[in-house]
């Protein structure tokens, strides 16, 4: 791991001025931002998975859901590194998301740790590293003032992702383990996630496949309001539409992403 940090910032520390701006110039800004959107999607996801993990439910799924995630978020970091505008706060802030990600896998990985409370907070803490970094990679990129209403958008969705994801987590921290406060951690308003798609639907380059994405999120999102209000726990069902939720915002922010020039 230390070699890891080593290779990292030496990476970081080499560039120069004129190759940073080269770097990112030749790279558009629309594969930066699905990466940099992508990693802050999969922050809850990592939880939601654990704790479905430590119930039994859909253990296996989920752990293969755990892995593929963590390989993305992996892979997006090593393009990430590589695209870094030429700035001391973010290469800061890039060391602090690489170097708490390095022990958070741990964390998540290993499941013989009972300390879930613990493991929220440190979910919690792992999002505001990615959020950070993500502003200042935007607030550099010479490209971005350009296409800021689209990336507005696709942040959007991105927190939507993340909070169906957090939603899971807690509805099975507060039934299973009865962990009252799991859910002071997240900021989880579903009336705010209907207007991010209202918006989302109002982005007049958006194809018609990205207006049914739009439509079959606002129903999965009624049914998982229905699931919260019913009394009877249903974990397996709750898993159902956080998947089907998630995996079709993957989907919407590759089309609001393929409307940035």
């Amino acid at each position: 791991m230390k070699q890891l940090q080593i290779f990292i910032l030496t990476l970081i520390i080499g560039f120069n001025t004129s190759n940073a701006i080269a770097q990112i110039s030749e790279n558009p800004i629309d594969v930066l931002s699905e990466k940099l959107l992508q990693n802050e999607l999969l922050t809850n996801r990592f939880l939601k998975n654990f704790v479905f993990v430590k119930t039994n439910t859909f253990k296996k799924k989920a752990l293969a859901d755990m892995d593929k995630s963590i390989a993305l978020f992996d892979d997006n970091l090593s393009y990430i590194i590589l695209h870094l505008p030429y700035d001391r706060k973010v290469k800061e802030d890039f060391l602090k998301l690489q170097n708490f990600w390095n022990i958070y896998r741990i964390n998540i990985t290993d499941f013989e740790k009972d300390n879930y409370e613990s493991l929220v907070k440190k979910t919690y803490r792992l999002g505001k590293y990615i959020k950070q970094l993500n502003k200042d990679i935007f607030n550099k990129h010479p490209d971005y003032s350009k296409n800021k209403k689209s990336i507005e958008i696709a942040q959007l969705n991105a927190s939507n992702g993340k909070k169906i994801d957090a939603i899971a987590a807690i509805y099975v921290l507060k039934k299973a383990f009865h962990i009252k406060d799991a859910a002071s951690y997240f900021d989880i308003d579903m009336g705010s996630m209907k207007k991010n798609l209202k918006k989302t639907g109002k982005l007049k380059t958006l194809n018609p496949k990205a207006k049914n994405l739009i439509t079959d999120l606002k129903t999965t999102l009624e049914s998982i309001k229905t699931l919260l209000d019913k009394e009877k726990y249903n974990p397996k069902m709750m898993y159902a539409y956080d998947n089907v939720y998630t995996n079709k915002t993957f989907k919407l922010l590759k089309f609001i992403i393929q409307t940035i020039k």
